[in-house]
């Protein structure tokens, strides 16, 4: 690859990769939607779709929760992309080199998360000489940093690494490069196996078994299993509801429980709050996590508020530690602006109360927010856009963030406006209502159904070993299918499951190692 493509393809993939935490945490970044971006830059859009949509499904399951940093599908998608492309189009040897790449970008993430506590101090010490401003441009240096970060790394490995992998596959001998091929098709069972470990496999098994006769037997496609499992989904809800129970909406919310004091703050403020809120993990680091970028969002609501060292401290306290998913946060921001309101006309709201507040919504929120929108939203349109994506329709990646986009919007838009409005009433009735968990049941449902269509059509493992039977030769493949379709990319999955369920902390590596042993000591001993 020339100098100058390898740059214009880094500064792609550097502004794509910096949304992921930067800026909005859009999902433009994920796979199935980057993917087939630098594949369209490349001029090769079809082995785009092919390695993002299966990059995709490997990392089905893999999402940062808390402040874990499993190996990054973002730079893995759009890099394995890169060296496919490059080594004249080999789909294979992209989607085989997926988790190593994605492993390395852990390192990237970590070394960006450590600069960052150069700012984070920066910011202290600004704010201390009453620089109150220092917080943004501290922020911005975060931003830089992460995209520079970013930069360098996709720089070197589009310059350096395309024609070193290029090198390796032409030297490959033939039955190597097809037990990569197979070991390609196996790794979307340890997507799946992440899925079912998320989903809770054990309570929802059920609902895997209905999509496996679905899709095996019946050969139906994955959209039209997400229609039915949602209408299941519903049923199971509506035939378990209590007509004697108490309505678990939030009717009893209305508008007498509002709070009706003064107002200072106005929309102009409200609306500069949402718009820093996209932000909020601009600068993520291990020892506040995300408490520079709240402090950056809740700036206009303090500056109105506070003057002197009333803002000073006001600022202070925002910049303390904070974390929780980035779609749930303005709901917190809602909450912690009525509260500094209330404070600065008057009210008998104390600074603990205010930090103890925000600290106990992290935790409900964070949930929530981790288990249905990473493991419901991005995950079931990111099944249904992969499906497409591997097919080659380059309706895929529209298909994926159009939802997305949606419903972060009107989630962070709500979500403020919402808590600033009610306050903690509206964690408290979601709590009692047990809302929350019922949304999350009804999603596994779905996600169960649709994780089966996954595996049949995309988990690739097939025997080739045959049978000798009174002088007729019987492929052990097609005998096992004709009992029971597609076993093989089942039993894989659960076998990974397995392993990820005993070993918690490596079980991920395991599977990756087994996937290149079972296809290429597959290939070399006959069996596959």
């Amino acid at each position: 690859m020339s100098l100058l493509q390898s740059i214009v393809i880094a500064l792609v993939m550097a502004l794509l990769l910096t949304e992921n935490l930067g800026y909005g945490h859009i999902q433009i970044s994920r796979p199935v939607f980057a993917a087939p971006i630098i594949g369209l830059c490349m001029g090769d859009l079809q082995t785009g779709l092919i390695v993002g949509g299966t990059v995709e499904l490997m990392f089905m399951g893999v999402f940062p929760v808390g402040g874990s940093v499993p190996p990054n599908a973002q730079f893995a998608g759009m890099m394995s992309t890169v060296l496919a492309i490059s080594s004249g189009g080999n789909a294979e040897i992209g989607i085989t080199l997926a988790y190593p790449i994605g492993v390395f970008a852990q390192f990237i993430l970590l070394l960006d998360y450590n600069i960052n506590l150069i700012f984070i101090h920066r910011a202290d010490r600004l704010v201390e000489k009453n620089n109150i401003r220092g917080i943004n441009s501290s922020l911005y240096l975060c931003l830089l940093c992460m995209f520079l970060c970013w930069f360098v790394s996709s720089f070197a490995g589009a310059y350096l690494g395309s024609a070193w992998v290029e090198g390796l596959y032409n030297a490959l001998p033939e039955w190597f490069r097809t037990g990569l091929n197979i070991a390609g098709g196996i790794m979307p069972a340890m997507g799946m196996a992440m899925l079912l470990k998320m989903m809770d496999f054990k309570k929802f098994w059920a609902f895997l078994m209905i999509g496996y006769v679905l899709t095996a037997y019946l050969n139906m496609s994955i959209l039209a299993i997400a229609i039915l499992s949602c209408g299941v989904a519903v049923a199971v809800y509506t035939l378990s509801k209590d007509s004697n129970s108490n309505p678990d909406s939030l009717s009893s919310l209305n508008s007498n429980q509002s709070n009706t004091a003064e107002k200072v703050l106005t929309d102009k403020e409200f609306k500069a709050i949402n718009l820093r809120s996209m932000l909020v993990g601009a600068c993520l680091n291990y020892e506040r996590y995300l408490g520079l970028g709240y402090g950056y969002a809740m700036l206009p609501a303090l500056e109105k508020l506070y003057n002197g060292e009333d803002l000073k401290d006001a600022a202070n306290r925002h910049m303390e530690f904070y974390n929780t998913h980035p779609w749930m946060h303005n709901l917190i921001l809602g909450v912690t602006v009525a509260l500094e309101e209330q404070k600065a006309l008057g009210q008998p709201i104390s600074e603990d109360a205010i930090s103890s507040t925000k600290a106990a919504l992290m935790g409900p929120t964070a949930g929530f927010g981790d288990s249905f929108f990473k493991g419901v939203v991005v995950t079931i349109t990111g099944a249904f856009a992969a499906s497409l994506a591997i097919d080659g329709n380059p309706l895929a990646p529209i298909v994926f963030i159009i939802p997305n986009i949606l419903v972060m919007l009107f989630v962070r838009l709500y979500g403020f406006k919402y808590g600033y409005k009610y306050g903690t009433k509206l964690i408290i009735q979601m709590q009692k209502s047990n809302i929350i968990q019922k949304f999350v049941s009804g999603s596994t449902i779905v996600g169960m159904m649709v994780t089966a269509g996954l595996i049949t059509n995309y988990v690739k493992i097939t025997l080739t070993t045959t049978l000798n039977l009174s002088g007729a030769e019987i492929v052990l493949n097609d005998l096992i299918d004709s009992v029971l379709p597609k076993l093989l990319p089942y039993l894989i999955v659960f076998f990974f499951y397995w392993i990820m369920k005993k070993n918690e902390k490596h079980g991920i590596y395991i599977t990756l190692l087994l996937s290149f042993v079972i296809g290429i000591g597959g290939v070399a001993l006959g069996i596959l």
